[in-house]
């Protein structure tokens, strides 16, 4: 579809029915301004770590028509930039690093901004009733100065410089085991992962990995406050289309090379 085109819809952030603008997820001065596949989330199951991804190409960088001429500009207005700054910062330390940071490295942000770009992306990526049932998600958006989220909605980040891109909405993952068959539940999450990052956001879940490091408490700065954060983040890698999953490709592989085996002792 080309950007030059009118699109009517809902807004992902304020919920109403407008003209639609495109939404670059992560903003375009971030890295997203190269060409990409585009690809739907039930083409991408079930596709192993080296299969090639069909469909059309498009240039520019990765998003989609997803919120409206004002909430567009004011978000990008008053948190693109401090997010932009982060992610050359983490971009930075996997360069010089070779891409194996073992160090805590020192960060210079505005926590509050960056976080509330970090929510506003998954605005975007989760459909358009998504914040009409979250509106605190929204209401933390829209107003600038708002500070404080429910520890119900958690956040977390990662380095990310191999595997696939991942834009995936709320899915729902069950971890099964004769203990808990019939008591777990749904464990929610959704994610956004194109380098030097990766984010995860979990919905009344605890995080799917222990080695991802949690960056909820982004949200209790002021707007304008400054801070020095002594960071260490694990460098996790993407091979798959499921949110939470940071398997190397050798255990993939071995993975479903046990499973074809069990699958053929049990016929």
């Amino acid at each position: 579809m080309s950007r030059k085109k009118k699109v009517f819809g809902i807004c992902h952030i304020c919920g109403e029915q407008k003209q639609l603008t495109f939404e670059h997820v992560p903003p375009k001065s971030a890295f997203n301004d190269k060409r990409y596949i585009q690809a739907k989330l039930e083409d991408l199951i079930g596709l192993g770590p080296d299969d090639i991804i069909k469909g059309p190409t498009h240039q520019g960088g990765i998003g989609e028509y997803t919120l409206c001429g004002k909430c567009n500009n004011e978000t990008g207005a008053w948190y693109g930039g401090y997010f932009v700054d982060w992610c050359y910062q983490g971009m930075e330390i996997l360069i010089k690093s070779g891409g194996k940071p073992s160090l805590i490295y020192m960060n210079y942000l505005y926590p509050l901004p960056i976080m509330k770009q970090i929510v506003a992306m998954f605005l975007s990526v989760n459909g358009d009733k998504f914040g009409i049932a979250n509106p605190e998600l929204v209401r933390f958006v829209l107003d600038r100065e708002r500070k404080y989220l429910s520890p119900k909605y958690r956040f977390y980040v990662y380095y990310n410089i191999s595997g696939r891109f991942r834009y995936t909405g709320i899915m729902g993952k069950i971890e099964v085991t004769a203990e808990l068959l019939s008591t777990s539940k749904p464990m929610l999450m959704s994610e956004i992962t194109f380098p030097p990052f990766g984010y995860l956001m979990t919905i009344d879940s605890e995080s799917p990995d222990k080695r991802l490091v949690e960056i909820s408490h982004f949200a209790r700065h002021d707007y304008n406050e400054y801070r020095v954060m002594s960071i260490k983040l694990p460098v996790l890698p993407t091979h798959t289309a499921y949110a939470g999953d940071y398997r190397t490709k050798k255990e993939i592989y071995e993975e479903a090379e046990r499973s074809a085996i069990e699958d053929s002792t049990k016929e």
